[in-house]
């Protein structure tokens, strides 16, 4: 693409611009695709109204059911209370007749409401409870229908929702950041051969997702990462005693006091860990030799006397580090700048030169602006650099679904529809942003474009293991469900191999998990009765299972819209009902013994291909 205008002040630019331009341009982008789908937003007004004042018909008559359930309720406790009552009233009667004889009248009193009680519950009560219910029933499907009308009204701008459009509104807004519509095969051999980047290739992980684009031809991607190790773990348990002592007081008589304690102990087993991370990773030929890795300072937003005091602290461990590494002839040298060398750290890195290439003294002057705000995200960043690959790991990107999807912006209300549309994508480019706001922060990164870069073709597979890994977990993991295993635990779903077939990847997914065991330790405590106690600790043993199955996935180079348009009658025969679809990637359950065929990929690619 054309060169494009560098974000020079990329923080101050989001602030006092940016963010306002994609706000209007996501605003913009709604409202080209209902005039494209020529949305009636008056008819869907009234007819969202009449909903909503058929939801307070259905929640009114809801109460009333209630309230009738609610007198079923007290009617039944009103027999139920009104013989036992009777039936007491009489024995006791009965059984003192020459005194208390009054007692049995008034048994058969109550046992006249209890038959009363029992004619309302048959009667009234029942009637009451038949209207209520059959009240609800008709304002439920008055609601629903009402609800259908509202969809109706909204079907055609629904169907033209895409799984990646708040990229293309980004991508619109600021062309230097360049999208890709998936991770493909060339852009990862792009980022591996030149740059370095590896695949994902521990066992115990899985990625979740993934978006690639570059930045004046210098590439990245972001990847979601579902992470699993075995970790120490340490079980509790505890044990209550009790015992007694004699006393003998002053004046010679003894006493018993009693004494109670709890005694805990613990245990350490072998259990799994399971946690998500997402990170940016960025590849640029800027400063090729230099590493380093710089953490959060933990002062975004702090009043300026404690950052004051801070710069200072710092500037004197860092006075320190330079003297030491003069002594050990070793480089390492303050930029001369005590704010920056303060707040951005970076205190291993291994090149001076390169490092001062990089954060020249506009870098130095974004860095902090970014570093020293709290607002949107401030200081929540680890920077890592490794040569040529510089990754970016943010605290707010670790909470934020960059992948929702085409069907969380459908909905029946056209105003819900808009809101939701143009606050997620001011919510994605805001995240996105700045994860690569540290990147664009330092000018060198934009100015430089790599060198031309052929591709070679003859790629392993037609997508890439990042894809691979992203769609299948799309799909209903009780598919890959190993036997034995605990359905509470997450699966580990992992590449185990993968194959071209025709335009389209066989893949077989290595499934991981563990079978669980309830056990309990004994641990021997000493007691405050001068006794040793064995003190039950519970605790769970894990036993891997795993399990192989295997999926087919198809580039079908289709949006949604046209994807959901097209009948896939003539493919059942090769398409299970287990199968998932997203940003033009479709994947399909083969099971564990069958593979896909060249002709039944060359039918399926043909299929999308005529389409």
């Amino acid at each position: 693409m054309a060169d494009e205008q560098p974000l020079y002040h990329p923080r101050q630019l989001y602030e006092t611009q940016l963010s306002k331009q994609y706000h209007y341009a996501a605003d913009q982008y709604f409202n080209e695709l209902a005039d494209k789908a020529r949305t009636d937003q008056g008819m869907n007004a009234l007819h969202v109204k009449q909903y909503n004042a058929a939801l307070a018909e259905l929640e009114a008559a809801k109460k009333k059911l209630n309230a009738a359930n609610a007198g079923k309720g007290w009617a039944i406790a009103g027999i139920i209370v009104s013989f036992l009552v009777a039936l007491i009233l009489i024995i006791v009667g009965i059984a003192n007749a020459s005194s208390v004889w009054w007692l049995i009248l008034i048994g058969v009193a109550f046992v006249g409401l209890g038959i009363f009680l029992i004619v309302t519950l048959a009667t009234r009560v029942k009637k009451a409870l038949a209207a209520a219910r059959a009240l609800v029933e008709e304002k439920e499907k008055k609601a629903k229908a009402a609800l259908d009308v509202c969809y109706a009204d909204m079907a055609s701008l629904n169907a033209l929702f895409d799984d990646f459009m708040p990229g293309d509104v980004m991508e619109k807004t600021t062309p230097l950041i360049d999208l890709d519509p998936i991770f493909s095969p060339e852009r990862f051999s792009y980022l591996h051969e030149r740059f370095g980047m590896q695949e994902e290739t521990d066992p115990g992980t899985s990625v979740l997702g993934v978006i690639s684009g570059n930045i004046q031809g210098n590439p990245f991607v972001l990847e979601k990462v579902a992470r699993s190790e075995i970790q120490d773990k340490v079980y509790h348990g505890e044990l209550t005693i009790h015992w007694t002592t004699t006393h003998r007081d002053s004046k010679g008589n003894t006493y018993t006091e009693h004494h109670t304690e709890v005694l805990h102990a613990e245990t350490v087993h072998p259990a799994p860990a399971y946690w998500d991370e997402t990170r940016l990773i960025f590849g640029s030929e800027v400063a090729p030799h230099l590493c380093f890795t710089r953490r959060p300072s933990g002062m975004s937003g702090k009043s300026e006397k404690e950052m004051e005091k801070f710069v200072k602290s710092r500037v004197k461990e860092l006075d320190k580090k330079e003297e030491k590494a003069i002594k050990e002839g070793r480089t390492f040298t303050k930029l001369g700048n005590d704010e920056f060398d303060a707040f951005f750290g970076a205190d291993n890195r291994n090149n001076e030169v390169e490092y001062r290439l990089m954060f020249t003294a506009l870098a130095q002057k974004n860095m902090l602006d970014l570093l020293k705000k709290p607002e949107p995200f401030g200081d929540d960043f680890i920077m890592h650099k490794e040569k040529m690959l510089t990754s970016i790991a943010s605290k707010h990107s670790q909470n934020f679904n960059y992948q929702v999807g085409a069907k969380y912006f459908r909905h029946y209300d056209f105003v819900e529809a808009k809101k939701r549309f143009v606050s997620y994508c001011d919510a994605f480019i805001k995240n996105l942003f700045f994860d690569l706001a540290p990147i664009l922060s330092i000018p060198l990164y934009q100015l430089h474009k790599p060198a031309e870069y052929i591709y070679g073709g003859g790629y392993p597979t037609n997508m890439t293991s990042f894809e691979h890994e992203a769609m299948i977990n799309k799909m209903n993991a009780h598919l890959f469900m190993p036997e034995g295993a605990d359905p509470k635990l997450p699966l580990i779903l992992k590449q185990a191999n993968s194959r071209p077939v025709g335009e389209s990847d066989e893949v077989g997914v290595l499934s991981r998990s563990y079978r669980t065991t309830e056990m309990v330790d004994y641990v021997s405590k000493m007691g405050g009765d001068g006794r040793m106690h064995q003190v039950p600790v519970p605790w769970i043993q894990y036993d891997e299972v795993s399990c192989t199955r295997n999926v087919g996935l198809s580039n079908t180079k289709k949006s949604r819209p046209a994807f959901e348009h097209v009948s896939l009658e003539p493919l059942k025969k090769y398409l299970s009902e287990n199968f998932s679809f997203d940003r033009g990637l479709l994947s399909f359950y083969l099971g564990a013994k069958n593979h896909l065929s060249d002709s039944s990929a060359n039918e399926i690619d043909s299929f999308f291909a005529k389409e």
